[in-house]
């Protein structure tokens, strides 16, 4: 994972630029018990990087989902406020670690919104080398995809200036002879400094959390975490951030409305992730004799190459399957029951325009 990579993803799931400084055409698309949803937010959840140029080539039922989708991320936070989930140690621990996220992503809504506009004569110059690529496609359809080319590149060639702009402020060094013992397979504690980055290391025993995290518990964990690639990588991504939290705060981020906005981003996701846990808790075993009796039922769902596959060899498969079906089925039914009670306003000429 690359050093851009790791900016653009810690923006990613924390939407765009939610501060109360107006932006151009940045209107609220829906309201959720008074608390809005902006169009730049939707525009990056369907993909748009940045949210500041309009979505091409989604039907509008798409969009409707997206809209769907965030409107339901609302209710599940504001339901598990009214929980108190949030004045719980648990919700204060993994806010506390998010710390350098908020920083870093502050920063590049900062940046993003006073470099990311882009010249119509960029946007009408890319539509113009489109059409002759295409010259099926629509006048309207090459606009909006040159928007969206044309800020996208802009907001890489930002994210590569946060990045050079820290690390020249910040420099990072990596401590390559510990790094070759740890992908040589050698005994290393979990607290070597493996890099030093703002004044602050990256330890062995963080940089093989955060690779296991990417393997997700799959197979090959142990691969991940002995690949020099990977190990690279990682460690650069890492070193990188801190870099770039040392250089958001140097520029007075910390405390600014950007990173306000971030960290109410970042609670309402982890209030998400706490509620579904506690909404699914009942739903994380299906018994053998549900598997049983859904093998019996969908004969044939288990045929391959005209011979029927043995119970024993899907069940495991099967489990799986069926336990994400029941948790999806249950939070859909704790969400319908949250619209119930909640007012929902959508402003279907400005999800048009999205």
């Amino acid at each position: 994972m690359g050093s851009v990579l790791f900016l653009a993803i810690a923006v990613a799931v924390l939407g765009v630029p939610g501060c109360s400084k107006p932006q151009a055409k940045n209107e609220t698309v829906a309201e959720v018990n008074g608390d809005a949803i902006k169009v730049n937010e939707l525009r990056e959840f369907l993909g748009v990087r940045g949210g500041m140029a309009p979505v091409a080539g989604i039907p509008a039922e798409k969009k409707k989902e997206a809209l769907d989708r965030l409107i339901a991320g609302r209710l599940l936070a504001q339901d598990a406020r009214s929980k108190g989930l949030d004045n719980t140690d648990e919700f204060r621990n993994i806010v506390k670690e998010s710390a350098k996220s908020a920083l870093i992503t502050g920063l590049y809504r900062k940046e993003v919104a006073s470099k990311g506009n882009v010249s119509k004569e960029d946007i009408q110059a890319e539509a113009k080398k489109m059409k002759a690529a295409d010259n099926a496609l629509s006048d309207d359809h090459a606009n909006a995809r040159a928007q969206r080319s044309v800020s996208e590149s802009r907001i890489r060639k930002i994210e590569e200036e946060l990045i050079a702009a820290a690390n020249k402020e910040f420099p990072s060094e990596i401590h390559k002879v510990v790094v070759d013992k740890v992908v040589k397979g050698e005994n290393v504690p979990d607290d070597t400094v493996l890099a030093t980055a703002a004044g602050d290391n990256v330890t062995y025993g963080h940089v093989m959390k955060e690779l296991r995290k990417v393997a997700g518990g799959m197979r090959g964990v142990e691969d991940i975490t002995r690949n020099p690639i990977a190990v690279n990588r990682m460690l650069t991504r890492e070193a990188t951030g801190k870099s770039l939290a040392a250089y958001a705060k140097k520029q007075g981020i910390e405390g600014s409305e950007w990173h306000a906005a971030t960290r109410t981003e970042i609670e309402r996701a982890i209030l998400i992730d706490m509620l579904a846990g506690k909404v699914l808790e009942k739903e994380a075993t299906v018994a053998d004799k549900e598997i049983e009796a859904y093998y019996k039922e969908h004969p044939e769902m288990f045929a391959q190459h005209g011979k029927k596959v043995s119970f024993m060899m899907v069940k495991e498969q099967l489990r799986g399957f069926l336990t994400n079906e029941k948790r999806k089925s249950a939070m859909n039914a704790y969400i319908e029951e949250l619209k119930k009670k909640a007012k929902i306003t959508v402003n279907e000429k400005v999800l048009g325009e999205v």
